[in-house]
């Protein structure tokens, strides 16, 4: 039992070192020979969890392989747009200057009611309202709205807005955290000065953010611990 756990463990730790140095993609995101590599990475790792006898060089070769191969397409693909064109494809009008392209959604064996239910969940359920829509190389839809149905820029309402910034979490599930997106530091001590500016407890607050335009969004915990 012992060494099956062990070789569980090894095995679990190759699978996300490959993943990790891979880089990182959501399923949905993935092109295809990511997604294919993927599928390998995980088909090979399960082997030696059935086969006990099996030498775990079995997996790791192996899965060494396509992770070599993974970063060599991925290199050449930055270097050659011919050869990224070929391993990934190219973006596809479905939807240009208003009108659906019957062509391309039968090359690419999308139904209407596909082109449907990529548009509603952008938000749009009328395909009047799309001036174009552009099917992705990992298989996502972007769309353009038309004009008159596209959300109105505050340039346009000439309306001042400040700079916008991505808020950084520093308290956490009742925890302060001083490090989040690599770069973004903050001492703990800075935490507890604005902790205390605004009379909170640490585990008392489910997520804590700060921009840096100095603006604070405190969500507290409804269960108090």
């Amino acid at each position: 039992m012992s060494i099956v756990f062990i070789r569980a463990v090894i095995i679990y730790a190759a699978v996300i070192i490959a993943l990790r140095i891979m880089g990182k993609r959501q399923i949905g995101e993935m092109t295809p020979h990511e997604l294919v590599i993927t599928i390998l990475v995980s088909q090979v790792a399960v082997i030696p969890l059935q086969d006990n006898a099996m030498p775990l060089a079995n997996m790791i070769i192996p899965i060494l392989i396509f992770v070599s191969l993974e970063i060599i397409v991925s290199a050449v693909s930055m270097k050659s747009i011919g050869f990224r064109n070929l391993v990934q494809g190219k973006p596809i009008f479905v939807i240009k200057s208003g009108r659906i392209d019957e062509k391309q959604l039968r090359r690419l064996r999308l139904t209407v009611d596909d082109l449907c239910d990529a548009l509603r969940e952008k938000g749009y359920f009328s395909i009047d309202d799309i001036e174009d829509a552009v099917v992705e190389t990992n298989g996502t839809i972007s769309v353009l709205p038309k004009s008159e149905k596209a959300p109105p820029a505050a340039e346009k309402l000439g309306i001042k807005t400040q700079e916008a910034s991505t808020p950084v979490p520093i308290v956490i599930d009742g925890r302060p955290v001083t490090e989040y997106f690599g770069k973004n530091k903050i001492r703990e001590s800075e935490i507890e000065l604005l902790l205390a500016g605004y009379d909170k407890k640490a585990q008392d607050i489910l997520l804590m953010t700060i921009d840096s335009n100095g603006r604070v969004s405190i969500i507290e915990k409804r269960e108090k611990e």
